[in-house]
């Protein structure tokens, strides 16, 4: 009774149980392997690697959804199968799903950027090749799997950029080329986003707002840095405009009327980041600025 309860409210050793039971279930042919994953702003995540010895097809998966199954009553086993079965229906669409990440060639069509929060990823950013952009990095990413029910890639680290035989500004070129084209601009003002009401109550007195995403929704502050779309956004709005970071998966852009507080501006930001946004999703609590007749970005608060 006490392992029993040990083992049902402790995730750590939850992990292990589940890779010991995989290791016998699964036999001597693969490596299974616990691991943690840094994940944007510093955030970090538990998995379990699962790899046939005599292939190169690895598979990842995370644990703490399956966990909080578990402890509201899923019993061992059925989270061993579920693993099992996410591994083997990973491995068998494999041939259309899984890229060689040796071969640059093969892959070079899938490098993209992401655009993070400098401070909070340090550590991360200490391994990877990134540029820094005002209080932001933009760092480069591959896409191993681009469907709508999943979404996979992977961080290109130093080691990559040595086995392709490549430096920083070869990756950045070819980011800089296909993000646009793996994840297209959408620009929208708000209204149309939370609908005319909800805007009108929550933004009383503010100019049209534009939420500047891709066209998945995911990631995509990156647009900020799309050749094109900050001019279409002065052109739409009609002038200099503000930078709002909502998140990494969208900024909002709003016209200098000449009479907006960038005080309460910074204000607005740093309040709904905090009550808000999920940590993982934080990207800054800055205000930014662009000038037609600068074209250029700037940090003002």
């Amino acid at each position: 009774m006490l392992d029993k309860f040990y083992e049902v409210n402790d995730f750590t050793a939850f992990n292990k149980q589940v890779k010991h039971r995989l290791e016998k279930s699964m036999g001597d042919e693969y490596d299974i392997l616990l691991h943690t994953v840094t994940k944007n702003n510093g955030g970090r995540s538990e998995g379990i690697i699962i790899r046939k010895k005599d292939g190169y097809f690895a598979h990842n998966l995370y644990l703490e959804g399956l966990y909080k199954k578990y402890i509201k009553g899923m019993p061992m086993e059925d989270a061993v199968k579920e693993l099992e079965k996410a591994y083997y229906e990973a491995f068998s669409n494999k041939a259309e799903n899984t890229i060689d990440l040796n071969s640059y060639e093969q892959i070079k069509d899938n490098i993209f950027y992401r655009i993070v929060n400098y401070e909070r990823n340090k550590e991360i950013l200490s391994e990877i090749p990134y540029l820094p952009f005002l209080d932001l990095a933009v760092t480069f990413h591959c896409l191993v799997q681009n469907k709508s029910e999943n979404l996979s890639s992977i961080h290109i680290t130093y080691r990559h950029l040595i086995m392709w035989g490549i430096n920083v500004k070869t990756v950045t070129e070819q980011a800089m080329e296909n993000t646009p084209r793996i994840f297209p601009a959408k620009i929208n003002t708000l209204e149309e986003v939370i609908g005319e009401i909800a805007f009108e109550t929550a933004f009383p007195g503010f100019q049209p707002m534009y939420v500047i995403t891709n066209a998945i929704g995911i990631n995509g502050a990156g647009c900020l840095l799309y050749k094109g779309v900050i001019k279409q956004v002065a052109e739409i709005a009609g002038g200099d405009f503000y930078i709002l970071p909502s998140s990494i998966h969208e900024i909002i852009a709003i016209k200098d009327s000449g009479f907006i507080n960038k005080e309460e501006l910074a204000s607005m930001v740093k309040e709904v980041n905090t009550s808000q946004v999920a940590e993982e999703d934080y990207l800054s609590d800055s205000v930014y600025y662009y000038c037609i007749e600068e074209k250029r970005i700037i940090k003002i608060q």
